[in-house]
């Protein structure tokens, strides 16, 4: 190859790469975008579990602090709905099963709260369908009251 050839392949490569970046960039862009958006969503949805958790030991908390297996559920119930307004955490609907044991001293009490949460409200970005979380938490009731 003589150096006038090498010289014109060269600039011939370097011609037909102009513009190449451009192109790149206008097909990854998208795709860095929906990564992006994947990885949003997903740390939203970890957030909303972990706030469903929250609720669940608020709730099991305050069913621990009672003496009734009645005021015991509407505790939770109560507590439950104030902590999920709380925490901006918008529910469709959702169960709240609470296994309160009797309440006995030193016993446990186990709330667990279902609640579908629709994705659109949760990221932000109208994706379509809806998501269930759910959250437990076990609170030991005091050993040293007195029985109900």
């Amino acid at each position: 190859m003589t150096p006038a050839t090498a010289a014109r392949a060269r600039r011939t490569g370097r011609a037909a790469e102009r513009g190449s970046m451009a192109t790149e960039l206008t097909i990854l862009t998208p795709m860095i975008l929906l990564f992006a958006m994947l990885m949003l969503l997903a740390g939203r949805v970890t957030g909303a579990e972990a706030t469903a958790d929250e609720v669940a030991h608020a709730a099991a908390r305050a069913a621990a602090l009672e003496r009734t297996p009645a005021q015991a559920d509407a505790a939770a119930a109560a507590t439950a709905e104030a902590a999920l307004s709380t925490h901006g955490l918008v529910c469709a609907d959702y169960a709240m099963t609470l296994d309160h044991g009797g309440l006995a001293p030193g016993g446990a009490v186990h709330a667990v709260l279902e609640c579908r949460v629709g994705l659109g409200d949760l990221v932000g970005l109208g994706v379509p369908g809806t998501h269930t979380i759910a959250g437990e938490s076990t609170v030991v009731v005091d050993t040293f009251r007195g029985r109900p």
